[in-house]
Parts: C-alpha cells; structure tokens; sequence
C-alpha cells in the first residue's frame, strides 16, 4: 500500500511539473512573440531661441492641422510685457507672429479654438471677471474683451468653442457650472440645465458636425444610477435631453458611471462609458448605448488583453479566481478606477482610450516622543497624506458604428504618479485603423502602436533627435508631446546643444513624430 501512495504521490507532482514548464514556456512564448513596433519617423523640427529660466511656451493643435505656440516672459506675472502668438504650418514652418500687451496679473487659462478664430481666456485680479482674446486663425490679428462671471469662486477646467461662441466647464464650491460666453456681450451666462458635483460629468465637447455643445453627465440615488446626455445649441438653449439606465433586471446590480458621446446626429450617436457593481467609484467594465438606451455591457475580465500589465503569474491566479467565482455564480468585483480620453473616429467606427489609475497615499510616521508629551507616548494616529494618482496601464477598445465592440489591446504604463488627475498618454488614429499611444520622459518618448490580435512590446521608446547628426544634447527638461493630427504627433521642450563647431544655444524646439 505504502509503495503505491508513494508512487501516486510521485505522478502528481511530475504531473504539476509538467504542467508548470508549460505555462513558462507559454508566457516565454508570449513574450518573444510581442512584436517591436516600428519608431516614430521624425520628419519636420522647428526651433526657437529660448531659455527656460525666461520664457514658458505652450503648444496646441488646431482643428486647421496648423500648431499654435504661445509665448511668454516668466516675470510678466509682475510687470508688463507682450505675449507672443507663432503659427506654424504641417511642415513646422512659421505662417505668422504676432504680439500683445500681457496684463499685469493676468493668467493664461484655457485656449480653444475652431477653423476660423482662436480663443485664449485670462483670469484677471477681480476674481469675477475674465479676458477674452479673440484672434483671427488666418491672420493673427486680435481683439480683447472683458467678461463678468455670474459669482466669484468659480474655476475654469474647460473651455469649448462653436460659431464664434465660448462655452466653460467650471466648478463653484465642487458644483458644476456650465457657462456661455458671448464675445459680444459683457456677463457670463450661467446654463442651468447641467447639475452635478465635479465627478459627475463625463463629457463636455462641441460636436462641429451638428453645431451643439454636448454633456454627458451621471445620476444617481444612491441605489439606481442613470446617465444623462444633453446636448444645446449655440445660444445655450437645450435642443435634446437623453436618459439612459439599466434594464429592470440589472438596476440594482450594474451601476452607469458617465461616459463618452461619438460625433454625428442624434440617430447615429453612441455613448460609452464605465460601469461598476453597486458602485459610481469602481468600474468592472465599459459599456455602449444609443440615445434610446439600448444597454451593452463589456466585463473587464472578457477582454482579451485588459491584464497584460500584469506578470503571466499574476494573470493565472486572477483568471483562476475570476473562474472559481463564475462557478459559484458570484459576479467579479473588481476595483479599478478609469480615466476615458474622447472618442476618436475610426475607420471602423470609434475608438477609445481609458487609463486605470488609482489614488496613491503615503504615511506620515509621527514621533512616538514629542515636545508636547513630554516623556509620555503621543497616542495621536500616524496620517495619511494624499500623494498623487498612480497609473498602472491604458486600454484601447474600437467599437462599430452600432456600439458592438471589435477588438481590444492594451498599454503597460510606468506605474509612476502625478499630483493631478488628467491623461498621462496622447492617443491618435493612424491612417491604417492603429491605434499610437505616447508619453515623455526626459529626452525620450515613449510609445506603442496598438494593432488588433496582435501582441506589441510595452518597453519601446525613441530619443528625440536633434537638428544635426553631428550635434549633442547637453540638456533636456520641460518636455512634452501632443497629439497633432492623424497619425502625426508633436514633441516639444527645451534643449541645450553643442554643435560640432561653434558655440551652444538654447532652444525650444518642436519635432514631428509620424507613426
């Protein structure tokens, strides 16, 4: 008896040997399988004459494929200088400059802009008016005008622009405020048809095909959650009001965070967004709808490459636990908090970006003796202190024109944290239906062409390459990307380079990176 449990015993575990090897050559498989994506090809590059110590530079892309480049002296917090306006064409070469009057105490705040005009917004020193400078997108020319908010403690996060008109995304004491601003008259009009506190609001955008201002914000009581679209015209009057919950049978389980709206008529559009399980915190998966509410729910543990940040162990156990749960009919908790970027068309319909994050805390170890105490132990609790938003990975999901998703991938990020919530990655469609995710560190940038049931490497990054091959970087700091237009990006910062021969300069630069 005894030989034979021994030899029982034997087989089972040459058997889970047998089945481990396999499992490591599988993800050793897996690994060499990932494709490397191609780089960047870095095409175009302008300079500008710059010192950070002196200057600050902002970039943004134009709805006309043209870039934007605002300039200003650092000191002219405190005294009066000119801020400059540099337009630059797809091949990075000036188009016009401009110059005005930077105000003492006046703050750049938001920049929009469509096809015909360019708006830069000012805070100013009474809390309750705002500068708009109104520049002509052909040719650089401007006029300014102050604006009234309808109270003093509102903050600007947002600003949007249709027809000539300015709409905001603010916030008075954690509400949200939606405003219109007409260039033409002095007071900022408050629209009082969008309720909600800060986390409530999923989107606010212009959709150009249409000619309206868009919000998508979430409802709930607490148990049933909604989600509600409206959507307003250029005079800030409401032309649609759209709700949107879950089916009888699923009310009481899933619960609709806000989303996403695609462009297009009110017959085509779709909404996506997150859900959680009995949670407007957590999600546990995306989801797609029509404005007539027909709901489709895409778990995070049914697609296909949701967990590839994590180690081939990691993702066993987790599948393994996932599988366990779904045998005793229990649905996965899962508890990830994401951030969604804007729907961007695609060829096959729409495609969107979410990074998962998750709020970093750090603890503030107290001395047990204090001066306080004397010799006794301080029994005051160690504190917690807010760190940060930590971001583990990004997915990419395209959808169908119905909402039906397609394919998805994802985006191992460098798990590092930063003090305020807002995309750390820029994401555009190239030309061939893939998917380019990039973010900067120092002088490189790092990326991943996303492509549909394909494995690609997470570890890629590329070196900002200089004007002359000949040249060398001394120094590099302030770097930034942004997506440009199609497939092209723009890499920005400042540099410090010695040429073969002569003397160093200090540069700002912009450099086209094409995926």
């Amino acid at each position: 008896m005894f030989p034979l449990i021994r030899s029982t015993s034997w087989r089972y575990l040459f058997l889970l040997l047998c089945w481990g090897w396999i499992f490591c050559a599988q993800a050793q498989k897996k690994d060499k399988d990932k494709q490397k994506p191609e780089p960047p090809a870095q095409t175009y590059r302008a300079e500008i004459e710059s010192d950070s110590y002196d200057e600050e530079h902002s970039v943004h892309a134009l709805p006309d494929t043209s870039l934007l480049v605002v300039s200003f002296k650092r000191n002219s917090w405190f005294s009066k200088d000119d801020f400059v306006l540099t337009k630059y064409n797809r091949e990075l070469k000036q188009v016009w400059q401009t110059k005005y009057e930077h105000k003492t105490n006046h703050v750049l705040l938001q920049v929009a802009a469509d096809r015909k005009l360019v708006f830069l917004l000012f805070s100013t020193p009474n809390n309750k008016k705002l500068m708009l400078h109104k520049v002509n997108a052909a040719t650089g020319v401007s006029t300014f005008s102050e604006h009234t908010l309808p109270a003093s403690y509102i903050t600007i996060r947002e600003m949007a622009t249709l027809d000539g008109h300015v709409f905001l995304n603010g916030l008075d004491r954690d509400n949200l405020n939606m405003l219109h601003l007409d260039p033409n008259v002095d007071e900022i009009k408050l629209l009082p048809a969008v309720f909600g506190m800060e986390d409530d609001l999923g989107e606010f955008r212009v959709d150009t095909l249409t000619h309206a201002v868009e919000f998508v914000v979430a409802e709930s009581n607490g148990r049933r959650s909604r989600v509600q679209a409206k959507r307003m015209n250029t005079k800030g009057e409401v032309i649609g009001t759209y709700f949107l919950q879950p089916e009888l049978d699923e009310r009481n389980d899933n619960t609709l965070q806000a989303g996403r709206l695609t462009p297009g008529d009110t017959l085509t559009k779709v909404l996506l967004g997150t859900y959680g399980f009995r949670t407007s915190v957590f999600a546990k998966g995306l989801y797609s709808s029509d404005l007539a509410g027909n709901v489709n729910y895409y778990d995070f543990t049914k697609l296909d490459h949701f967990f590839e940040y994590m180690g081939p162990r990691a993702q066993r156990r987790m599948k393994a636990k996932f599988a366990r749960q779904e045998a005793k009919g229990k649905p996965p908790v899962l508890r990830y908090r994401m951030y969604l970027h804007p729907i961007m068309p695609h060829p096959q319909g729409y495609a969107l970006v979410g990074e998962i994050y998750y709020p970093q805390y750090r603890n503030n170890s107290l001395n047990q003796y204090t001066n306080i105490t004397g010799r006794y132990p301080d029994i005051r609790q160690a504190r917690s202190n807010f760190d940060g938003y930590r971001f583990t990975h990004a997915i990419v999901c395209v959808f169908d024109r119905e909402g039906k998703l397609l394919w998805d991938n994802s985006y191992k990020l460098q798990n590092e944290t930063y003090p305020q919530l807002a995309p750390t990655v820029e994401a555009g469609v190239t030309p061939e239906g893939n998917i380019a995710l990039t973010y900067p560190e120092e002088e490189y940038i790092w990326y991943k062409t996303v492509k549909p049931n394909t494995y690609v490497s997470d570890d890629e990054k590329v070196e900002v390459r200089l004007q002359e091959e000949s040249e060398k970087r001394i120094t590099s700091s302030n770097e930034g990307i942004v997506h440009w237009y199609g497939g092209n990006f723009v890499a920005f910062g400042f540099q410090r380079i010695k040429p073969e021969h002569g003397s160093a300069r200090t540069v700002f630069y912009l450099q086209n990176m094409v995926f």
